[in-house]
């Protein structure tokens, strides 16, 4: 991936992160970087397919995350307090979930970038559902889902008042009963 492609794609997701994907143009990414508008257009030639690499690229780095938590981290509880800490480290910086930022702005995405947002959300559901399995979770499907909704919830919460403590406290609950 060459260089511009790469800061094309870092400055997007904060962008995305901070005001949402239609919170932003080519231009502004351009300014933010210091190239031509018509250089953004090189690498993606449609704000659709910058939104389809933002949301491929989020999905494999959680993917690669998830794999790094089961392999280095031994309980279930620990993986859990992971993802919860992912969440929190969003808020911590005045972010957002970048899926579920465009997952909020469904209605303007194309139809390649839902398929990938919804399976971005059932890659960590299956994950999640994975982990209260192995706590011996009697519905741990229904509870992974739980999870990925308050997770999401909690983030905007937190946001609205200020408050990134909210995210904690509101998965706490799933990580230790």
């Amino acid at each position: 991936m060459s260089d511009t492609r790469t800061k094309i794609l870092d400055v997007a997701e904060h962008l995305t992160q901070l005001k949402g994907f239609n919170g932003f143009s080519y231009l502004d990414l351009a300014d933010a970087i210091g190239i031509k508008n018509s250089s953004i257009h090189y690498h993606f030639k449609a704000k659709a397919d910058l939104a389809l690499a933002l949301v491929e690229r989020v999905h494999e780095v959680q993917s690669t995350a998830l794999d790094a938590f089961d392999n280095t981290l031994d309980t279930p509880q620990q993986r859990l307090q992971a993802v919860a800490d992912s969440f929190q480290a969003y808020i911590q910086d005045e972010k957002f979930c970048l899926c579920g930022m465009m997952a909020a702005e469904l209605q303007s995405v194309s139809p390649a970038v839902r398929s990938h947002l919804t399976l971005y959300f059932k890659d960590l559901q299956a994950w999640l559902t994975k982990q209260f399995v192995a706590m011996g979770e009697t519905d741990a499907q229904n509870r992974a889902l739980r999870f990925v909704s308050t997770a999401e919830g909690s983030l905007l919460l937190a946001r609205l008042e200020g408050d990134p403590q909210i995210v904690g406290q509101a998965l706490k609950s799933f990580i230790h009963g």
